[in-house]
């Protein structure tokens, strides 16, 4: 009975209370669907009283353009955007390079513009109402959020680690690279970055929708000067050597929370400086396996180890061996064990 009632939905009982990193967020709990955003569905679930973060200049550009970039919505307007770029530029002079760098600097402006020329041609029908709010970007301050929870972590902000570490981030993307500065065509691959949290802000979109995002310190994995691997095999990083600071205008700090694995980095004695990097799994999530041999496994209590491969002795006893406790050892007769059984 106390099994199910953890997985009986729309009963409530001591087994199906809210859990420690609980990440529903009953500010926005409706049952209209209009309640729930179309672009950027709530993710998680903010943690203590909002502060006020006037968010300017470079950093709310980023911020912005992260938001664009990754709203599937808009890769339309970025390929329309490509096009017009091309066409600037004289036949073969345009490299996808050049159009990431443009992009990267201009986009939210065309964007901004785009949508509104639309409105003034077509009428303001023409253009979804999300991309209208999303065009004219973010306005007024900011809300900065002490935590969030999100999928079974809780985050903090690094100047609020204390005993526990909740600000470490694991991040795997896809990322385009360059073997060489006239490369006319990028290289994608998988890369896992590392990284920290130092700020949760949530962006504010014409009182429409908002979106929440991390923004971190990045350790610098492109050229490997921040991460390592030991003799061991164990990731070490470096965090004296970063990137995506965001002091450039091409630099992304920013992520959303649902993107985020949490880590948490341990100080190693024999390489100073460097750190180990170790992945946290999400509270109340267990991992029960995907093996169907795995019912037909017997599981055994504390830490039981078996001698010799559960090797058994002449009268098929198996020997077994407790390492969390210590063991004492008795003589037994075996002929009286025998007679007994």
């Amino acid at each position: 009975m106390t099994f199910c009632s953890r997985y009986l939905e729309g009963f409530e009982t001591k087994h199906n209370q809210p859990t420690r990193n609980d990440d529903s967020d009953e500010s926005v709990a409706c049952s209209d669907d209009e309640c729930t955003p179309y672009l950027f569905p709530h993710v998680g679930k903010p943690l203590g009283k909002p502060r006020s973060y006037v968010i300017r200049g470079l950093t709310k550009m980023q911020a912005h353009r992260y938001v664009l970039f990754n709203c599937p919505d808009i890769n339309s307007y970025l390929r329309t955007h490509a096009d017009e770029i091309r066409r600037t530029y004289r036949q073969g002079r345009v490299t996808p390079k050049i159009i990431e760098r443009i992009q990267n600097e201009k986009f939210h402006e065309w964007f901004r513009a785009h949508i509104m020329d639309l409105e003034r041609k077509n009428g303001i029908c023409s253009v979804n109402n999300d991309h209208r709010w999303l065009a004219r970007g973010p306005i007024g301050p900011a809300k900065r959020y002490r935590a969030f929870n999100t999928r079974g972590f809780r985050f903090r902000p690094k100047h609020l680690d204390g005993v526990t570490q909740n600000s470490g981030v694991v991040l795997s993307a896809k990322t385009s690279s360059y073997t060489k500065s006239n490369d006319a065509n990028p290289i994608l691959g998988d890369l896992t970055y590392y990284g920290r949290v130092i700020d949760i802000i949530e962006l504010n979109y014409s009182g429409q929708f908002s979106v929440v995002l991390f923004k971190c310190e990045w350790v610098d994995v492109v050229s490997g000067k921040g991460v390592k691997k030991d003799k061991y095999g164990y990731t070490l990083v470096n965090f004296s050597h970063l990137i995506h600071t965001g002091e450039k205008v091409e630099h992304e700090p920013f992520i959303f929370p649902n993107q985020a694995d949490q880590a948490y980095y341990v100080d190693d004695p024999i390489n100073p400086g460097w750190s180990m990097v170790r992945k946290n799994k999400p509270r109340d999530i267990y991992d029960i396996g995907e093996d169907e041999s795995a019912g037909d496994i017997e599981i055994e209590p504390f830490h039981v180890s078996h001698l010799g491969g559960m090797s058994s002795n002449a009268n098929n006893y198996k020997q077994c061996v407790r390492t969390d406790v210590e063991g004492t050892i008795v003589d037994v007769d075996n002929n009286a064990f025998n007679n007994e059984g």
